[in-house]
Order: structure tokens, then sequence, then C-alpha cells
């Protein structure tokens, strides 16, 4: 009887309407994929990376603009110093400055000052992935090392002046016909790009805890002979001095043809040795590149010098011209105390002799200078950006779309939405190259010494 009932009910639940059982289903599945969705877009958001917005190019162009010949000691240098502490300032940071003054071979004095902001870091630890074995002799935790993220921000004297036979019209003003004339450099490029890069790693860390202690130091007169990075070093006690574990500088990103990443000449050994302790920020700068797929997500690229040809060092000995430069810059002083530094700059190191180094871009563009961009005339907002924006129109319209062989859609598309507008998909190098090299910075802030891993 007890099973007959059973039965029974069994047949009632099987004459439910097949509308209501299809009904059922319909919103389970509907359920499950609005789930997914929200899943993919979730990731989707969390997958963009060095996603900064526009901060930073517009502090770079406000700055070229606001004081375009900021050359060492001048009033415009001064007023780029202040813009930036302003700047550092409203993303809560207490910057100072530092002024110092020297007196020139005419016995004139000159004056300057290093903008200059903290940010405590999270330190770090011993690696759980080390034996008790390796572990032994070395401290549980490394709270105190320092890493100095630097950027000159004034810009080089007329590098190519004017020929004799040129008006002398200020600079933008138009002649007869409505053609712009004299058009000075305002510094864009160098250095007003690395300086906006440095910001907003600054902006950024105050989100993204470092575990480096890190100082941030915005140099003054770094085009005559670095003056300002000398004063700062000079300036830290020998304690400070041990204390420092990398010193990175930013110089001129946004024209060259590649973003490159250099260590220092101290890394460098006769032969093809190297120090591969000096060479590891270098190293992890890279690493940085390749495990985010900056190329591949955001189409930016970390080149290492790889000219491979030797060269006489600085000491006199040979040694391979690969992953350093012979470039003086800010990052000397530390280099010639024994630091670890890493440049970051943009160029083209496709070079066979070292009179080639100096060159920025290959493009015909700068044929008149000899490839050379800084200090150049064709260092300029302007200028630069209406380059940019027609090589890359020109590269949207050469590239071919994939096709997806498995898309049903593929072949009723229309030929307009096949043809889309090229200024859609330009990636502006300014913004580009800016925030990526601030994320480099983020991540490498992260990145302890041997055997240590961040705090999370």
């Amino acid at each position: 009887m007890r099973q007959d009932k059973r039965q029974q009910k069994a047949m009632k639940r099987s004459r439910v309407p097949l509308s209501r059982r299809f009904f059922g289903l319909f919103l389970v599945l509907l359920i499950g994929l609005s789930l997914f969705a929200c899943s993919l877009g979730a990731e989707e958001e969390e997958g963009g990376i060095a996603q900064y917005g526009e901060d930073g190019a517009r502090f770079a162009r406000k700055l070229a603009q606001l004081c375009p010949s900021r050359t060492p000691y001048s009033p415009q240098e001064e007023k780029a110093a202040n813009f930036i502490m302003e700047e550092l300032g409203s993303y809560g940071y207490q910057p100072e400055k530092q002024v110092f003054t020297l007196v020139d071979e005419e016995g004139n004095r000159r004056t300057s000052a290093n903008i200059i902001a903290h940010l405590k870091g999270g330190g770090f630890s011993l690696s759980t992935k080390l034996s008790d074995e390796d572990k032994e002799g070395l401290p549980a935790e490394e709270n105190d090392l320092i890493m100095i993220l630097g950027a000159h921000y004034d810009t080089p004297a007329l590098a190519f002046p004017r020929d004799d036979n040129e008006t002398e019209d200020p600079p933008g003003e138009e002649d007869e016909e409505g053609e712009v004339t004299n058009l000075y450099p305002d510094g864009i490029h160098d250095n007003a790009s690395g300086v906006a890069a440095l910001l907003t790693a600054a902006r950024i860390m105050r989100e993204e805890n470092p575990g480096y202690n890190v100082t941030f130091v915005f140099f003054g007169a770094g085009n005559d002979s670095y003056q300002g990075a000398r004063h700062y070093l000079s300036s830290l006690s020998a304690q400070e001095r041990k204390q420092v574990d990398v010193m990175v500088n930013i110089g001129p990103i946004y024209a060259g043809d590649k973003v490159y990443a250099h260590a220092g000449q101290n890394s460098v050994r006769s032969g093809e040795y190297k120090d591969y302790a000096k060479r590891r920020k270098l190293y992890q700068v890279t690493d940085i590149f390749f495990d985010n797929q900056l190329n591949s997500r955001n189409k930016y690229a970390i080149y290492t010098n790889q000219a491979s040809f030797f060269v006489e060092t600085d000491t006199g000995a040979r040694a391979v011209f690969r992953e350093w430069t012979s470039k003086l810059s800010d990052h000397t002083p530390f280099d010639r105390a024994g630091i670890p530094v890493v440049f970051m700059e943009s160029g083209d190191y496709r070079v066979k002799d070292m009179d080639e180094v100096k060159i920025e871009s290959r493009n015909p563009f700068f044929q008149e200078t000899g490839g050379v961009i800084s200090g150049s005339r064709f260092d300029r907002t302007e200028v630069l950006e209406e380059l940019f924006r027609q090589m890359d129109e020109q590269t949207a319209r050469q590239t071919i779309p994939a096709i997806d062989r498995d898309d049903p859609q593929r072949d009723t598309q229309t030929t307009d939405s096949e043809e889309e507008d090229a200024s859609n998909i330009i990636v502006p190098r300014l913004t580009l190259r800016i925030n990526n090299t601030a994320f480099v910075l983020v991540q490498l802030a992260r990145k302890g010494p041997l055997h240590y891993d961040f705090n999370e």
C-alpha cells in the first residue's frame, strides 16, 4: 500500500506541465549565465593594469606650458619646483625644498633646489621558500631599506642653435603667411615626461604601499652636470647611504623610439663579466615587464641595450657594451658611489659604435638633428603630439583586424564596421609611457633584496 501511494505521488509530480519545467530550467540557466558574466566582468576589470588615467600626461603638458625654459638656475626652474611641490602636496605628501647654491667659473652664485618627499614602506620578510639552513644568519625582516626614485625637472639649453639666417621673432609668432616660426622646445620629452611618471608613481604608492622606504627626489640643475643629484647624495649620512638599496633615475621617456632600462657602470666587469648583485634591480624591472605582459596588454615594452661590442670603460678596462649605457645623468653620482642604479630612458640602442648612443630616434622627421630630440626644437608638445598622432593613425590603417572564424556573424558584418575609425584605437604615447613606467616603479618598490618577500 505504501508503495502504491509513493507511486501515485510520483505520477502527480510527473503531470507538472512541461511549460513550467522549461521555465524553471530557463531561470536556472539565466541566473547561471548572469553570475558567469559578472565574474568575467570582474576579472576583466581587475585585469587592467597601469590604468592610471590622464593625470600624469596632463601634468607633463602643464609643466611644459607654464615653464618651457626651465634651464638650470632660471626663474622658470624655480617656478617648476614650486609646481611640483604643489602637486605632491595634493597627494598628501609633505615635500621639502632642498636649496643649494654654487659658484660658476665666472664667480656668479647660482641657486637651484631639489624637491624631496618620503613614503614609509611595509618592509620585507625572509622568503618562506628558504630552508632553515639558508635562513641561518639572515635577519627575519628588512624594514629600513631605502629606494631612491629620481628625475630632473629642468630643461637643457638649446642643443641646436638657430641658423644666422633665421629671424629673431619671439617663439610661436606667425609670419605673414600664417606659418608658426621660431618654435623653441618646452621640454615635454626632457624631462616633463620623466617627472610625470615619477609623480604618478608617488600618487599610486599612496594607495599601493611599497616595501621599501621610498624617497622621491626631483632634481634641480640636472643639466648642469647633475648638480642636484650631487648635492642630494652629499647630504646623506654614512648610515643613510648604507640603507640605500637602489637608485632609479627616470629620464626622458616620451619621444625616443623605445623605452630602455640600464644598469649602472658600476656593474660592469672586464670582458663579458658583470656584477649580478648590482644588476639585480635591472633584472627585476625586466621581470615586471614580462610577468605582467605589458607589451601584449598595453603595447608598452622595456628593452635593454644589446649592442654587445667591446668598449673601454672609465676604469680603462675593456668590457662588453650590454645592459648598461655610457650616458651620464642624475644616476651617475650614485653609480660612482657604488650604489646599484637603474636608468630608464627612451632611445634606440641598435648602435655600432659609441658615437651613435646619442640617437633617440631614427625617424626621418628628426634627421635635421641626427636623431636627437632633447634640447632641440623638436622637444615641443604640439610638435611631438602631432607627429605621434599621424604615426599612430597610419599604423592603425595598416593593421589587419583578426578574424574569428567561429563567429557566426562574421559573414554578415558590414564594411563600415570593419573599417572602424582609426582614432578609436590610437594609443596615446605620452599617457601610455607615463602610466606604464609608473606601474613598473610601483611594482619594483615591492620587490625586495635577495631572499626577501614583500610584507603584504
